[in-house]
């Protein structure tokens, strides 16, 4: 199952661009800041964030390059830091602020790229040094500096917000962590799981001490996983905007990791007794040597060296990787080797301990353990996350922006964050999941028996795949600097629908005939677990979000769910599955057409802002396409495979006249428009 969202007192209706903004000053800033910066502004009135007023996106024409920049390149990332920075503070009316309103911003330390060359720059929104939470647009940038647009959400607020708490970090501990202590059940595909009820009687010792109320704090863990850390941030409501407290929560194995939103300005409650405001689980649940390729339904077991020749990979070696690549995954010591590396640590979920053989004196070892043995589905998924970590490290996804390494040895990004794999020999709580932290911080990957099937979860590449995805399409829209970039609705369904996605087209490459059913084998059911096939006909539709079983219209549709996660991104999926169909048909060659389409999804979660709609993410992938042009395709083979990609999104619903009011499931709208003749975007 995906996270859920137990407590919510945002107000995701409000309408505050028809409230406050009004669309003839919406327009009147653009132009009057584009006199002032002089060069285009392009402002799109269906890309305001209805909940917040500010343009989603905002695009130049003609901006300036780096002024007296060194000749020599790769230019440093302050460079393009220094100008997105400047960029955003000088068109910031046009993006929704007012002249008086205060629009200040950090940086995210480490500039992504594209496969294409362009730089991305994640911004977060500040306010006197404390975070606005959910608010973090990124730049785009050309090589030269020259800004392409600013995309992702910002919000006015009050220059005069309380920056000092009325509620201790302590008293609004103790409420969030009644609330993270409770019984809970997960639910997902598979059935639910009870988690137990926590003690939190004993209390939390303050571990670090918080000279200035815009610096964290940490508490000893208390009955929880790991330490609490605990910062102030600004919460948008709606129409108002809150200091809240800001608590992570982990449970074992972390099965479930709790962010929680505590109001600090006490402005409605007691400060003895705040109100939480938010409160979500942030973990990615879902179906969640000698192995499986991909599961038993794919094939037999087969005896497959580590790593795997080249020629087992879909994707091509691009030449910014290191001579060598793949790099060994395991590191043979004392006449022994392990599954255990620097991308990937798999143990037994019952001792903590990963697999280990002898080595011979040539240095050959092989796990060739029995059979859904312990040390088999250890095995297996050590196979899994590895195979993931070499296929998106091909695709962009390198130490620079954030990948799983213990070492990083170019010396870019931060090491000492491998994905801990876990095997369990039974059932687990959620089945299979994939918790991700920041950049530095290890990922950690459970995966459980299916009851129902007798059938585990570390033996199937759908599930194993599914969740390594999460791994890095948190990381590369959420940011390096705390992978949380997939919170509000649309985006988490997304975040499904991408796992989804790269687990079928991963297999789908070197089969003759497309896999459209996902987690048949793991299940024992030719269904799988989706409500319906992957295929060209698959019925649902961007403007069916948020509508339950029997109110999704029409064509014997009414059995269809989409108010739940899962649900939903099977949306977000089946338009990625038809965008590659589109490129590799208008390429006319399908490895072609499925490896630029996956380069294209993945310059695209690059580009694409925190907490994105589905249409923010279309038009990144989109742009990720565009800047192909004239290098990875011809100007004639762009053209053709851009109208593709709109035909494949309009198809479900997602055309240029589709419209979304903000990232949550309220008042999506379906559009199969393609775009005006002449139009670029």
């Amino acid at each position: 199952m995906s996270g859920s969202t137990l407590v919510d007192r945002r107000d995701m209706t409000y309408d505050r661009f028809r409230e406050v903004v009004g669309a003839d000053g919406f327009l009147d800033d653009t132009e009057r800041v584009a006199e002032e910066v002089q060069h285009t502004l392009i402002a799109d009135r269906d890309k305001v964030n209805r909940f917040t007023g500010h343009l989603r996106e905002l695009r130049a024409q003609g901006a300036p390059a780096f002024e007296s920049a060194p000749s020599a390149a790769p230019l440093p990332d302050s460079f393009y830091i220094a100008q997105a920075k400047d960029y955003v503070r000088s068109v910031s009316e046009a993006i929704g602020f007012a002249a008086e309103e205060p629009a200040e911003f950090e940086a995210d330390p480490s500039v992504t790229a594209t496969s294409a060359g362009v730089r991305v720059v994640s911004l977060q929104q500040m306010l006197g040094g404390i975070e606005v939470w959910g608010m973090a647009p990124k730049v785009w940038l050309l090589e030269d500096g020259t800004v392409d647009r600013v995309v992702g959400d910002t919000v006015s607020v009050p220059p005069d917000l309380p920056v000092t708490p009325v509620v201790s970090a302590e008293t609004a501990l103790r409420v969030a962590a009644a609330k993270a202590a409770a019984p809970s059940t997960i639910t997902g595909p598979f059935g639910s799981d009870e988690l137990p009820a926590l003690d939190v009687s004993g209390g939390f010792e303050r571990l670090s001490v918080q000279p200035e109320n815009n610096r964290p704090v940490t508490f000893a863990k208390g009955p929880f996983a790991e330490a609490v850390p605990a910062r102030l941030v600004y919460l948008y409501m709606g129409g108002e905007t809150r200091l809240a407290w800001f608590f992570t929560f982990s449970r074992e194995h972390l099965l479930v990791q709790y962010h929680a939103f505590v109001e600090a300005d006490a402005q409605t409650a007691d400060p003895a007794a705040p109100e939480i405001l938010y409160f979500y689980d942030a973990t990615n649940h879902a179906i969640a040597g000698t192995v499986f390729r991909h599961n038993p339904m794919e094939g037999d077991l087969a005896q497959v060296t580590f790593p795997p020749p080249l020629t087992d990979y879909p994707t091509l070696v691009p030449d910014t990787l290191p001579p060598g690549f793949p790099d060994a995954w395991t590191k043979p010591a004392n006449g022994t080797v392990a599954t255990e590396g620097n991308n990937v640590r798999a143990s037994s979920g019952e001792d903590a301990l990963p697999f280990e053989v002898g080595v011979g004196a040539g240095g050959d070892g092989v796990f060739d353990p029995l059979v859904n043995t312990p040390e088999h589905l250890v095995t297996n998924i050590f196979y899994f996350c590895n195979y993931m970590h070499d296929f998106f490290m091909m695709l962009g996804f390198t130490e620079e922006f954030g990948n799983f390494q213990t070492v990083n040895p170019t010396g870019l990004g931060k090491g000492a964050d491998p994905v801990l794999a876990f095997a369990h020999p039974g059932p687990v709580p959620g089945t299979a999941n994939m918790a991700t932290r920041a950049d530095g911080v290890a990922a950690e990957m459970n995966m459980g028996l299916v009851s129902r099937s007798g059938r585990h979860t570390a033996n199937d590449g759908d599930v194993v795949y599914h969740e390594f995805c999460h791994g890095v399409t948190n990381r590369l829209v959420g940011g390096m600097a705390d992978a949380n970039g997939l919170r509000e609705k649309q985006s988490t369904s997304m975040g499904e629908g991408w796992g989804d996605y790269f687990a079928l087209t991963i297999i789908n490459f070197s089969r003759p005939e497309e896999r459209v059913v996902l987690g048949n084998w793991v299940v024992d059911s030719p269904k799988g677990i989706r409500q319906r096939p992957y295929d060209s006909r698959y019925p649902g539709r961007f403007g069916d979000i948020g509508k339950r079983r029997g109110e999704v219209p029409g064509d014997g549709r009414a059995d269809l769910d989409y108010a739940e996660i899962h649900n939903v991104g099977e949306i977000w999926c089946a338009a990625l599955m038809e965008l590659t169909r589109s490129t590799s048909a208008a390429l006319g060659n399908k490895e072609r057409g499925y490896r630029l389409t996956w380069q294209a999804v993945v310059d695209g979660l690059k580009l694409t802002p925190r907490n994105p709609s589905f249409l923010t993410a279309r038009d990144a992938v989109l742009a990720a396409f565009k800047a192909m042009k004239g290098r990875a395709l011809t100007d004639e083979e762009y053209k053709v495979v851009r109208t593709g990609a709109w035909a494949a999104f309009a198809r479900f619903g997602m055309g240029f006249d589709a419209f979304s009011p903000n990232a949550s499931f309220a008042g999506c709208r379906s559009g199969t428009a393609m775009p005006p003749a002449g139009s670029e975007d």
